[in-house]
């Protein structure tokens, strides 16, 4: 609501999703007059960060605009996370993107408004960036408890989809030490692989001219163990400036592609052609 206030100062319309449209009568042209009685259909949060870069000029990363995209994607899971009490997800989650809020407040919104309309807020500001420190200590304190249990196991211990945190233990189960999050491996990497890296999901070819087959992450199977839960380019806390392709479930990482298949395996020696393409290779 902040962002698109902002998008509403700069022109009301900016706020809408289609001037064509309103919500009662879909065949009535948008007016003013519409507008302020509430029948629109707004713009949607990638839509408005959209025009607020584009449009207005602001200067929202693409970093800032992921994190505030999947939090608008999670706001229902964090109303469950609240009612469940899974401590940890809603602080680390909703820190990130407060930093950029309260950024965007100062530069971008508050100036923009009437001085007297400004002064009220005031209080307000102080309490959110009082709040905002005493959440950027619990998690700081939080990991550094978890540190020592952490540093041992830095080659299978990843950013956990959930909370954000470096503390997402992979195996079978896979557990977050910080939320703490407990999941199958291929649920894991499936929110891992679409909250973390942000990876589309494949849609293969249709069946028939009637079905198609659903849309899937981009997972591939683990040549050790065989389970389709190893995503590639993911990184671990033991080397996150490069990126892996780590299988979810045996907790194993393969730095090499075959050089045929493009396939991960585990090299012997220096060899670069994986086991399936050196017996094919062996038959022709």
């Amino acid at each position: 609501m902040l962002l698109k206030y902002r998008l509403f100062l700069e022109h009301w319309t900016l706020v809408l999703q289609n001037l064509d449209v309103t919500r009662a009568k879909p065949n009535k042209k948008m007016t003013r007059a519409f507008f302020d009685s509430g029948d629109v259909i707004s713009c949607t949060p990638q839509e408005t960060v959209e025009r607020l870069r584009s449009v207005v000029g602001l200067n929202i990363s693409d970093r800032e605009q992921e994190q505030i995209l999947a939090l608008a994607k999670l706001r229902n899971a964090l109303q469950h996370y609240a009612l469940t009490d899974r401590k940890g997800i809603i602080e680390s989650r909703i820190a990130e993107v407060l930093d950029f809020l309260i950024r965007f407040l100062d530069d971008s919104l508050l100036p923009k408004l009437e001085p007297a309309h400004r002064d009220k807020v005031t209080d307000d500001m102080e309490k959110i960036r009082y709040g905002l420190t005493r959440i950027r200590s619990f998690v700081q304190q939080r990991m550094e408890r978890l540190k020592d249990q952490l540093v041992s196991h830095e080659g299978h211990t990843l950013q956990c989809p959930d909370c954000r945190q470096w503390a997402l233990l992979a195996g079978n189960p896979s557990s977050c030490l910080f939320c703490p999050a407990t999941t199958d491996p291929q649920l894991t990497v499936w929110n891992y692989a679409g909250n973390v890296l942000r990876l589309p999901w494949r849609s293969p070819p249709p069946i028939s001219d009637q079905f198609s087959q659903p849309s899937t992450p981009p997972v591939d199977p683990c040549p050790d163990c065989g389970a389709e839960t190893l995503v590639r380019g993911a990184r671990t806390a033991a080397a996150p400036e490069r990126p892996t392709n780590f299988c979810f479930s045996c907790a194993t990482a393969f730095t090499n592609l075959c050089e045929i298949c493009s396939q991960p395996f585990r090299a012997v020696d220096e060899q670069s052609v994986c086991g399936s393409c050196l017996s094919l290779g062996s038959e022709d």
